[in-house]
């Protein structure tokens, strides 16, 4: 039974991968946890039919029990090939055990097996305890070199971020060396380090797999944020400047977090620390992260913002008709849709884009639409302006704040540092203009 369930195994990951030559669905993880199931299928078909024994033997396979594809998330310590060949190890010793116990004629005799048994995992269990040791003091050395643990102490210059990067280094470290999978990505982005698809993909595997220490650890920096968060929003009516202290200390933490994962996740595949690739990473990290959190950041900020809302407010219900001949075109009107998408977005990455294309959908002329910069202050704040008001969102100011405070320092001098400034000025106009 056992025998035939392994063959049928074969059989149907063997269809699974042909079908997916024609049509691709499968990612590399899938295709790699397939593969090394196969692989477990014929090392325990080898195991059969080297030692001769029944199909129906306990010891290889209980009655009834098919083989399955392994789990999409596997626990941290152990890949999935380390957990077959323990599988394979425990089951020779208990499959030899008990061989060696029906030939026993002695309760002595029996008695001593299973001393000498015990005696075997005792074994067993010290030298996997003292190989985890190993790997692990050698990732926590390769990581102490990594990040110049010992030159930054010296130095005087050492943070706290340095000791978080180690650590979460050396266990991605060990990770990563323990699945086969994500070293082939490793491989193909060793290969083609500037195959952007390759980049996202090994970057979306690292980034959503809870298994992964990486991820793990966002998990964790999310929690903790959103501690800080609920606490904050159970009370609405504090005083603004306790909100906004909230604020300043939740975007310093969100900053050094940011950082930290961005650092490690460059320092284990250095193909990304190229400019394209490392822009890349800032942005899946920034996605993955502000995923959960943006909503209730954005509501912290309008706590802390409700003055300048509530003026905002006020403005918008009565219209702002003064020195504008700017009259809404289509293009406007567009611009208008895409204003209240931007509210939508989590990823400050795409909420910059975002703004920059409103800029460009409000220019004058093709030369503006290319080059938003060059659409002059005076021209364009008016503009800016009836946008805000015909788009009814007291609330893009707080949208306005969040991408002020997460813009990555790399686009703050271009046309998305100067789309957010000009979208700041439009409100602070409107709010400081009287009614």
């Amino acid at each position: 039974k056992a025998y035939s369930n392994y063959i049928q195994s074969l059989a149907l990951v063997t269809d699974v991968l042909k079908t997916d030559i024609s049509n691709p669905n499968l990612s590399h993880k899938d295709k790699w946890n397939l593969i090394e199931f196969a692989k477990q299928s014929v090392e325990r078909l080898v195991f059969i039919v080297k030692k001769g024994q029944n199909t129906s033997d306990n010891s290889v396979l209980p009655r009834n029990v098919t083989p399955t594809v392994p789990s999409e998330n596997l626990v941290n310590e152990q890949s999935y090939i380390t957990l077959c060949q323990k599988e394979c190890e425990d089951e020779m010793i208990m499959s030899r055990y008990q061989k060696r116990l029906g030939m026993a004629t002695s309760s002595l005799e029996k008695q001593n097996l299973e001393l000498e048994l015990a005696r075997q995992l005792v074994e067993k269990a010290a030298i996997t305890r003292n190989r985890q040791m190993q790997a692990t003091a050698w990732a926590m050395q390769t990581a102490h070199k990594k990040f110049k643990i010992q030159e930054k102490l010296q130095n005087g210059k050492l943070k706290e971020s340095d000791f978080k990067k180690q650590q979460l280094y050396a266990l991605s470290l060990q990770f990563n060396h323990n699945n086969s999978w994500l070293n082939q990505l490793a491989n193909d982005l060793a290969l083609y380090p500037n195959h952007e698809k390759i980049v996202r993909e090994l970057l979306d595997n690292i980034l959503t797999d809870n298994s992964q220490p990486v991820k793990s650890t966002i998990n964790h920096m999310q929690e903790k944020i959103n501690v800080i968060l609920d606490k904050s929003l159970l009370n609405p009516d504090a005083d603004q400047k306790e909100h906004a202290r909230v604020f300043e200390e939740v975007a310093n933490t969100i900053k050094d977090d940011i950082n930290i994962i961005q650092d490690v996740v460059k320092a284990l595949f250095e193909p990304l620390n190229t400019d394209k690739n490392a822009s890349i990473t800032s942005e899946v990290v920034h996605h993955v992260y502000f995923a959960p959190l943006k909503q209730n950041i954005i509501t912290l900020i309008r706590f802390t913002l409700k003055d300048v809302e509530k003026e905002l407010g006020n403005r918008i219900k009565a219209g702002f008709e003064e020195g504008i001949n700017f009259r809404l075109t289509e293009c406007c009107k567009e611009a208008i849709t895409k204003l209240h998408y931007l509210t939508t977005l989590h990823n400050p990455y795409d909420m910059l884009d975002c703004i920059v294309h409103i800029i460009k959908l409000l220019a004058a002329t093709k030369f503006e639409q290319k080059h938003c910069t060059s659409v002059g202050a005076d021209d364009l704040l008016p503009r800016l302006c009836q946008l805000v008001v015909s788009s009814s969102l007291p609330s893009i100011c707080a949208e306005a704040a969040f991408m002020e405070t997460f813009m990555p320092s790399a686009r703050a001098l271009g046309e998305d540092g100067y789309a957010v400034t000009m979208l700041q000025s439009a409100i602070a106009h409107l709010a400081n203009t009287p009614v």
